[in-house]
């Protein structure tokens, strides 16, 4: 007689919704843990704006550029697997950023990029695969998690610094990690246990895979010249969308040390905050698009972005109304880009290459706003160019809009 489940398959879902969210805390929280603390690592290891500014372009350059590898090694092992990789990967880099050294710090930071871009693939897959009837509300709560896990890097970072020393506190994160990996054990534990339970089995493989497909393929058959449109929609959006976030999320801190004479362990909190206020626009969203289309949706965006930074540049004591609208923008960005690629892809496999193609065009070019915002900060001896720049890059999302806009009506016609 074979063993009972480990859980119902009700108790199944939650738990895995509560995995979900716990490879996502992950999948953000690295990278945001460097900026608080930049000039401390600066400070200790003689290095300059720009250099300090590789710490976190690289994962961001990892991403566009290992992407497609990333999602042929998810086609070529499986889900599971890749979720291994990520966390195993995230703990190894985290451990070896904080030994000390710049060489450690830039290998860690690579190895940390390699295994964040898996998951950013992999925890889409997760969400068609397994919620394909909720994906606008999971997709919500799985931005939200990236939000809260950036929001805990920023505002804990810089005490932990204080009192513990920079190592320390960028080795601390690995707890997030390995809970995330334990979660994950039980998480697959659990469906080894439906598939040995014969009378209480999960759907396999295949029976996923064919159902995801037809939900997701519904009222869905575009030419391949309107998918390809598609496609190239989303990629300049999540550009477009990336270069003001991570822009914005590498320098905030230090432009509000200058402009605002704040503390370190102060605009460390002001990031946090940033974070955090993304949960407005990963909830937000998911209800306005009940009443709003994904190309409002899109261009609403892109006017939270076009204004935040010249906003703070220009009224830097109103930074808290100027964080709420870049939150907002941070928050529904992601999500108004990832529901639009699980809902209108056609099966899995497409929704693997649509992320593919999205992400690693989409992170090669944010890469390059962290130092290109550094580079412009030291070369005009303050803010101005650097804020305007960013503004500039929100504006492809209006165009994009427009363009989502007559795609839609063609898929309703």
């Amino acid at each position: 007689m074979n063993k009972r489940p480990l859980f119902s398959k009700n108790a199944f879902t939650i738990w895995l919704m509560i995995a979900l969210v716990a490879l996502a805390f992950n999948l953000r929280s690295p990278l945001t843990a460097i900026p608080p603390i930049v000039n401390e690592i600066r400070s200790a290891l003689h290095i300059n704006a720009a250099t300090a500014g590789l710490l976190t372009s690289i994962p961001i350059l990892c991403f566009g550029i290992l992407t497609p590898l990333a999602s042929y090694l998810i086609n070529r092992t499986s889900l599971k697997f890749s979720v291994l990789m990520t966390l195993v990967g995230c703990i190894i880099g985290t451990l070896i950023r904080a030994s000390g050294s710049f060489g450690g710090l830039i290998s860690g930071t690579i190895i940390i990029g390699m295994a964040l871009t898996i998951g950013n693939i992999v925890s889409l897959l997760i969400i068609a695969k397994d919620f394909p009837h909720k994906s606008h509300i999971v997709t919500g709560l799985y931005t939200s998690a990236l939000n809260v896990g950036t929001m805990l890097s920023s505002a804990l970072t810089p005490p932990m610094t204080h009192y513990w020393g920079w190592k320390t506190a960028l080795a601390s994160w690995v707890d997030l990690a390995f809970l995330a990996l334990i979660l994950w054990l039980v998480i697959f534990y659990a469906e080894k246990s439906f598939a040995e339970y014969s009378n209480d089995t999960l759907p396999s493989e295949k029976e996923t895979e064919k159902a995801t497909a037809n939900i997701l393929a519904k009222d869905h058959h575009p030419h391949d010249s309107v998918h390809r449109q598609l496609v190239q929609i989303l990629v300049i959006s999540f550009a477009a969308h990336l270069c003001v976030y991570y822009g914005l999320t590498a320098w905030i801190p230090s432009f509000l040390r200058q402009a605002n004479q704040m503390t370190s362990s102060e605009a460390g909190a002001a990031a946090a905050l940033f974070q955090i206020l993304a949960l407005l626009g990963s909830f937000g969203i998911p209800l306005l698009s009940q009443r709003f289309s994904s190309a409002f949706l899109l261009k609403l965006i892109g006017l939270c972005w076009l204004v935040t930074p010249v906003g703070l540049l220009w009224l830097p004591s109103l930074w808290l109304f100027w964080l709420i609208l870049g939150g907002f923008a941070a928050g529904g960005g992601f999500t108004v880009i990832f529901s639009t690629v699980i809902q209108f892809s056609r099966n899995l496999d497409d929704n693997r290459r649509i992320s593919s193609a999205v992400q690693g065009v989409g992170y090669i070019f944010a890469s390059a706003s962290p130092l290109f915002i550094g580079f412009l900060h030291q070369a005009y001896g303050d803010w101005k160019a650097a804020f305007c720049f960013l503004s500039v890059a929100s504006l492809p999302l209006f165009w994009t809009g427009y363009r989502l806009q007559k795609i839609e009506k063609y898929y309703r016609a």
